[in-house]
């Protein structure tokens, strides 16, 4: 029964969109255990934050500030940024550790997508370079593949209408161009693939929130963000 209620939880937990990163690496700067990260919101690109709990400025850690850190796309400088907390219990003046340029969505990149970048004037190198399996471990919420937004014409002459959308959505797309569609949630997990983008598409059933909306055409690949009310 115990393990019954275990499964159940973790159903529960996926179903509200519970979602955490774990990291351990950067030593000696950092101590030797994993981190958790937990998703706190997402901004206004549709990225995930995510960020060690909880952030009071008591947490000490080897090295620089404390061991409380921030994951977090910087839409100014086109980049994931990873950031530990000055000491303070905020992220006003942080320290920039990692950087990876991929623009993955909605989640940071794993190890394998993109490179994370070592911010060597920051560290010093502490950091044993830029993180690799060899020397880190970043799992959970982190993405292998990439979903990112193109601004392209035709990215700009196709709309998902209406939007948001309570049971029904159409493209208007009156060239043709779009040939099929797939539908992500916000940790980017595949919810809906449809080769059939000619009528309108039933999302009655998907639960309120964002989701990306990944189109396909003959040459162009984009994504259009999509809300269900």
């Amino acid at each position: 029964m115990k393990k019954k209620y275990v499964v159940l939880t973790f159903l529960l937990l996926s179903y509200l969109g519970y979602s955490q990163i774990t990291f351990n690496g950067c030593h000696p700067w950092f101590e030797n255990q994993n981190f958790t990260f937990t998703n706190i919101g997402s901004d206004a690109t549709g990225r995930n934050i995510f960020e060690t709990t909880p952030i009071n400025g008591d947490q000490s850690c080897g090295g620089l500030g404390t061991c409380e850190f921030r994951i977090y796309w910087s839409e100014s400088n086109n980049q994931w940024e990873f950031t530990a907390d000055s000491g303070n219990g905020d992220f006003i003046d942080p320290y920039l550790i990692f950087t990876n340029t991929n623009p993955s969505t909605p989640n940071p990149p794993s190890l394998t997508l993109g490179t994370w970048v070592e911010e060597v004037n920051i560290t010093d190198g502490g950091c044993e370079g830029n993180l690799t399996a060899s020397n880190a471990v970043l799992i959970g919420d982190v993405q292998d593949t990439t979903l990112s937004f193109a601004d392209n014409n035709l990215s700009a002459n196709i709309q998902l209408s209406p939007n948001p959308a309570h049971d029904y959505v159409s493209l208007s797309d009156s060239e043709n161009k779009i040939l099929r569609l797939e539908i992500y949630d916000i940790s980017g997990k595949l919810i809906l693939k449809e080769s059939s983008v000619k009528n309108a598409i039933n999302i009655s059933y998907l639960t309120d929130g964002l989701y990306f909306v990944k189109l396909f055409g003959d040459e162009s690949t984009f994504i259009k963000k999509l809300i269900k009310q």
